[in-house]
């Protein structure tokens, strides 16, 4: 059996599979019509597309485990490690602010100005020769004032951004927030640490859940499942800027559990990286993903599978798949050497985040711009004229999402070809 190459295409095709499948379930030709299976659960249970998120933060933890690696074998003291882990949190969760409030720039103009300020006053890879040169420094000190200047502009506009209802959690926020507290509990507490605190997460949010109720008297603001704990404290911290369903699926609490799926994807890069043969690796995952899946099935017995609360067994059952799944493209590509078929995915893959934005952003801007005034929209309207008027409506639906992929597969292929990578 061959040895794995020292990079795991499997993990890049498992990546783009995601995204893909994020791209997917994120823009039906309709949302009066969503095709079944692209549909999330009403409230417990669990649909293909409630596999989406937590496989790509699964994906995270895992690339984490070489990530941090590759920067700890190079030297890097754990204060540098942090200070790389803050400023991709930060500059993660701003681009998914500024997504919400696209396309209005004085909502996110702070944003851009403090990614932008971060990016040339902490660059990810800077060049050590060039560090003490004059256009270093210069980089620098505008970094600096965009940074201050953003904040400043933030503090003197909030006003106007609360007025706005921005909403605070979201898909990238959620993923920055993940990365930090994980990223945080691997540097302070190492491998074994990890396994111990997301073992602690699981069983303490699932007492917290069964057993704190929210306060007496406390009921849900619009319609949803009244008297959650996640929706209470949700609301006493960002009233007004939360999700229009009730609790919101990307809400304060619900991110500690999600914390722990991307610490068991942490824990399966690890055993990727032990260096082991490729039987050896395989055998490991598939166990592991079965003791996962069946674990995660008991639980939903006790502790329903849900995707809104992130519930325990959620987490340990979606893990049990990402697992399987990655273990499939491991076998297939890095030990099998079967690649081709996976091209598509590895378009994806390599620039996840750049794509994953600019396919949200161009959905939402077809949905604003009118092909006339007063008249459809101009997705609306490709909808009606592309799909809907010779299929059924679930069917034009699906095939509107899935052209949306095709779309955006032909539109990120010159950047894979020419190796232009987007990192963060």
């Amino acid at each position: 059996m061959p040895k794995p190459p020292a990079r795991l295409l499997s993990l890049d095709a498992f990546r783009g599979l995601t995204i893909a499948g994020m791209i997917l379930v994120n823009n039906p030709g309709t949302w009066a019509h969503i095709y079944p299976p692209l549909r999330h659960a009403e409230w417990n249970g669990c649909t293909p597309t409630d596999l989406v998120f937590p496989f790509f933060l699964f994906i995270v933890g895992v690339s984490m485990a070489f990530s941090l690696a590759k920067r700890r074998d190079s030297g890097a003291p754990k204060l540098l490690l942090m200070a790389h882990v803050v400023r991709r949190s930060v500059i993660l969760f701003l681009v998914g602010l500024s997504m919400g409030g696209f396309p209005d720039f004085r909502l996110i103009g702070p944003f851009l100005l403090v990614i932008a300020g971060l990016q040339l006053l902490f660059p990810d890879k800077p060049n050590v020769e060039q560090s003490a040169s004059s256009t270093a420094r210069a980089k620098k000190l505008v970094g600096l004032a965009m940074l201050v200047g953003g904040v400043i502009f933030f503090a003197i506009d909030f006003g106007y951004f609360h007025a706005k209802g921005l909403r605070v959690p979201g898909v990238l926020q959620r993923i920055a927030a993940c990365y930090f507290l994980a990223s945080s509990v691997v540097i302070c507490f190492g491998l074994r640490g990890s396994g111990v605190v997301a073992t602690i997460i699981l069983i303490a949010y699932a007492l917290v859940v069964a057993y704190v109720p929210a306060p007496d008297g406390y009921q849900a603001d619009v319609t949803g499942q009244d008297g959650l704990l996640h929706d209470w404290l949700d609301n006493q911290v960002l009233a007004g800027h939360l999700y229009r369903e009730r609790p919101d699926p990307e809400g304060l609490l619900s991110t500690l559990p999600a914390t722990a799926t991307v610490l068991l994807g942490l824990l399966t890069g690890a055993w990727l990286r032990r260096g082991r043969d490729g039987h050896a690796t395989l055998v490991g995952l598939f166990v592991a993903a079965n003791v996962c899946l069946f674990a995660g099935l008991c639980l939903d017995l006790f502790i329903p599978l849900n995707k809104k609360t992130w519930s325990s067994s959620y987490v340990i059952y979606t893990a049990g798949l990402a697992l399987h799944v990655l273990a499939m493209c491991y076998w297939t590509i890095d030990v099998r050497g079967w690649r081709r078929w996976c091209g598509p995915l590895l378009v994806f893959g390599s620039n996840a985040i750049v794509v994953f934005v600019a396919s949200s952003l161009t959905a939402k801007m077809s949905h604003r711009w009118h092909v006339s005034e007063g008249g459809p929209s101009v997705g609306g309207w490709l909808y009606q004229h592309a799909f809907a008027s010779w299929a059924a409506p679930q069917t034009a639906s699906l095939l509107y999402a899935i052209s949306y992929v095709l779309l955006w597969l032909v539109l990120m292929y010159p950047l894979y070809r020419r190796r232009v990578f987007v990192r963060i």
